[in-house]
C-alpha cells in the first residue's frame, strides 16, 4: 500500500493515539470510525474487569475493521506502580528492585508481560523505561528504572525489548533525553535541566545504544539547558532532529501525553499547535469529550491545507508507522480471549517471590 492510497484525513488520523481516562471509550470508537486514528491507548478507568478490558479491546479493533491500517493498542504496563491491568491480575514486582535483587531475571519478567498483553489483544507497551535513575529527589522514577548505571541499564533493556518484540508487543522505550537528570515530576511541573553536559554525556546513553533495536522511542517533557530551551524537548525539532541525524535513528518517535502542558502557563495556549507542527511521529493525547477530539483534527486540517512543508513532514511519518505496523504484524484480529488468569499469577507470584527473597 502507498501513500497515495490514504486520503488526507486518514493519514492526519494515523499521527494520534488517543484515549480517554474514563468508561466513556465510546468517544475514542467515533475517532476510530470517523478520524481513522492509528492508535489507542488503554487506560485502567476504561474498564472494571479484566473481562471487561477484552471487550473493549475488541471493541476497539472492531471500529477500525473498515480502514486501511490495523490500530496500534497501546498501554503503560511497566509492572510495579505503574500497572494498567485489572487487579484478577496479580501485579509484578518493581523493575528497580528485580533488577538490583536479581537481574536474571528481566528476561522472565518482560517476557510475562509481553504475553499477558498479547494475549489481551494489546501490541504496543509504553516501556521499558530507560531513564538512569541516580537522584534521591526525584519521585517520578522511583522504583520504575533498572537498578544500576548506564551501561547497566543499557543492557537490561536490551534483553527486555528483545523478549517484548518476541511476543510481538512493539516495546517503546522512554523517557527521552532522560527523566533521571531531572528532580520534578512533568504531570505536574515542567522540569528544567541546568547540567546539559550530564544529560549528553550520562542520560542520554541508553537511548543511543538502543537505537539499533528499539522500534519506538517516547520523547518526554523536559528542558534542558543549551539543548532544548525555550522549548520542553518533545516539542523541539531542533532538539529530535539533532539526535536523529546524529543516530540515524529510523524507529517512531511518539510525544509524551502532550496535555501535561496545559499545566504550564508557558504553554497553555501553544502546546497544541507546537506539537502538530513537531517531528514526533506519533502524539499521544488523552481527551475528555468528543468534542476535544474533533478539535484537534479541525486545526491540524487548517494547518496542514495552508502549508505542504506539513504535508511531506506527515508523509515521512505516515511511511515510518506503516513500516512498524508491517514489521510487527500488528492487526485487528479479534480472534484472542485473554490470558489464562491463574496460570498468569502464578508466573507473576514466582518472579515476585524470587526476587522478594533474593
Amino acid at each position: 500500500m502507498n501513500l497515495e492510497a490514504f486520503s488526507l484525513d486518514e493519514k492526519m488520523g494515523q499521527r494520534f493515539i488517543i484515549g480517554t481516562n474514563s468508561d466513556k471509550v465510546d468517544i475514542i470508537i467515533k475517532l476510530i470510525k470517523e478520524r481513522h486514528i492509528g492508535g489507542v491507548i488503554l487506560y485502567r478507568r476504561n474498564y472494571d474487569t479484566y473481562s471487561d478490558m477484552i471487550k473493549v479491546v475488541k471493541r476497539f479493533k472492531d471500529a477500525n475493521k473498515n480502514n486501511k491500517l490495523p490500530l496500534f493498542i497501546a498501554i503503560d504496563q511497566e509492572g510495579g506502580v505503574v500497572n494498567r491491568i485489572p487487579e484478577e491480575v496479580h501485579n509484578l514486582i518493581n523493575i528497580s528492585d528485580l533488577s538490583k535483587n536479581k537481574p536474571e531475571l528481566v528476561k522472565k519478567y518482560a517476557d510475562t508481560i509481553g504475553e499477558l498483553l498479547i494475549a489481551t489483544g494489546i501490541n504496543m507497551d509504553f516501556a521499558p523505561v530507560v531513564d538512569i535513575y541516580n537522584n534521591s529527589k526525584s519521585r517520578v522514577l522511583y522504583k520504575r528504572c533498572f537498578y544500576g548505571d548506564d551501561e547497566k541499564v543499557s543492557n537490561e533493556a536490551r534483553e527486555y525489548i528483545i523478549k517484548m518484540k518476541n511476543r510481538g508487543v512493539v516495546p517503546v522505550i522512554k523517557h527521552f533525553p532522560g527523566h533521571g537528570a531531572t528532580t520534578k515530576d512533568s504531570h505536574f511541573l515542567l522540569p528544567y535541566v541546568m547540567n546539559y553536559k550530564r544529560v549528553l554525556d550520562y542520560h542520554m546513553v541508553p537511548f543511543n545504544k538502543l537505537t539499533d533495536i528499539a522500534p519506538a522511542m517516547m520523547v518526554g517533557h523536559m528542558r534542558i539547558s543549551r539543548l532544548s530551551t525555550p522549548l520542553p524537548a518533545s516539542m523541539n525539532n531542533e532538539f529530535i532532529g539533532a539526535f536523529l541525524d546524529k543516530t540515524k535513528y529510523n524507529g517512531l518517535i511518539i510525544s509524551d501525553e502532550i496535555n501535561m502542558l496545559k499545566r504550564q502557563p508557558a504553554y497553555r495556549l501553544i502546546y497544541l499547535d507546537r506539537f502538530l507542527k513537531s517531528i514526533n511521529d506519533i502524539i499521544l493525547v488523552k481527551i475528555k469529550d468528543i468534542e476535544s477530539g474533533y478539535k484537534i483534527f479541525d486545526k491540524y486540517r487548517k494547518l496542514l491545507t495552508s502549508d505542504n512543508n506539513y504535508i511531506e513532514q506527515l508523509n515521512n511519518s505516515i511511511l515510518k508507522i506503516m513500516k512498524t505496523k508491517e514489521k510487527y504484524n500488528i492487526n485487528d484480529s479479534t480472534d484472542f480471549n485473554g490470558i489464562d488468569v491463574t496460570d498468569i499469577n502464578e508466573k507473576i507470584d514466582n518472579i515476585n517471590k524470587e526476587v522478594s527473597e533474593g
